[in-house]
């Protein structure tokens, strides 16, 4: 599985890939902490924003409840 984490700031825009939820959730907010809009979309093509990064971390955010799933897609 492989989550992309997608970080903008003024003219700076970062594209990381991590393996695993929390890996990615430790990173995209280590960059909103830094003031970047961040987000992360899962394997399944969900796009989380740093909000919704929770969801990453529980068994709704990924794929247990289908009304829970539109939380957004690219």
């Amino acid at each position: 599985m492989t989550f992309i984490i997608e970080a903008i700031k003024d003219d700076c825009r970062t594209v990381d890939f991590r393996d695993s939820a929390i890996v990615a959730v430790i990173l995209a907010r280590k960059h909103a902490v830094n003031g970047f809009v961040v987000s992360i979309t899962a394997p399944n093509g969900q796009l989380f924003f740093a909000d919704q990064f929770n969801l990453l971390l529980t068994s709704k955010g990924l794929g247990s409840d289908p009304t829970a799933q539109e939380v957004g897609r690219r």
